[in-house]
């Protein structure tokens, strides 16, 4: 089996390669496609290699260094029995056949919906989109979810209406803390042996509560979008590094709400 082949039996994972290694005397080769198809599959392809390893990675830098050859710089850790080993690599793709120029610099949206502002993009920080559920299908009901996992952690991004039209009478702290709250509670119902060892943080728009259970972290975090919620599930195994990497992907999550907030309040002042 072709890499293309066995990156599908082995993850599902769908890549435009025709042949090559990756090196930069023998790179990757993408078969004719869209800029936007060729970004996908330069990213599922490093994905799907870096999953088969066991790593957890995160792109660094797409540039082009050639007319038609693009170097893509990643960073991946590797958690072992004995140690974390942190490396930094490169991957070649010879991108001539593509329709237009591949930029997996910019971050690729994987989903947006006319109804917020909040976009999901292929990875934030060390963790890659697996796909999105809505969870109503009324056009007046919003209720989306946005899967994201790595080696190690698990995300789910809602975005929803708030059930209860009465809250929308409060200040946006106000909703935030008791949405934050109500979560809370439906978290330790679930898993009441949770123990929440520090107190809750602010990094705006978000108010976030950590839990602890034996070998996981689990954290909730609340962030209002006008009349929507975005609350973040996250769960990983405990350790120090893993603890670095979660809170850089968080500080990702905080800053695609900051952005959509920003485009929400342009809107505003359009509408006024």
């Amino acid at each position: 089996m072709n890499l293309r082949q066995l990156l599908k039996a082995d993850f599902g994972i769908e890549v435009l390669v025709q042949g090559g290694t990756g090196l930069a005397d023998d790179p990757f080769v993408i078969e004719p496609c869209s800029a936007t198809e060729a970004t996908r599959t330069q990213l599922n392809l490093l994905r799907g290699l870096e999953r088969g390893r066991g790593e957890l990675w995160r792109l660094l830098q797409a540039e082009p260094v050639a007319p038609a050859v693009q170097r893509l710089r990643i960073k991946t850790v590797l958690f072992t029995r004995d140690e974390i080993i942190n490396e930094t690599r490169r991957y070649y793709f010879d991108v001539s056949q593509v329709d237009g120029v591949p930029d997996a610099g910019t971050p690729l949206i994987e989903w947006e919906d006319p109804r917020t502002t909040f976009s999901a993009t292929y990875q934030i920080g060390w963790l890659n989109f697996d796909g999105a559920t809505p969870n109503n299908q009324s056009k007046d009901v919003f209720d989306t979810s946005l899967h994201y996992s790595s080696v190690g952690a698990k995300a789910t991004i809602y975005i929803y209406d708030s059930a209860d039209p009465f809250t929308r009478e409060r200040s946006p702290t106000e909703r935030r803390a008791k949405e934050l709250q109500s979560v809370c509670d439906e978290i330790r119902a679930v898993q009441p042996n949770l123990e929440a060892p520090w107190p809750v943080q602010i990094a705006e728009p978000f108010a976030f509560q950590a839990f602890l259970s034996g070998e996981a972290i689990t954290i909730a975090g609340i962030a209002l979008l006008e009349r929507l919620f975005l609350k973040l599930r996250l769960t990983f195994f405990d350790d120090p590094k893993m603890r670095e990497l979660m809170h850089e992907t968080v500080e990702d999550v905080v800053r695609l709400a900051q952005t959509a907030g920003a485009g929400s309040a342009r809107l505003s002042d359009a509408r006024h």
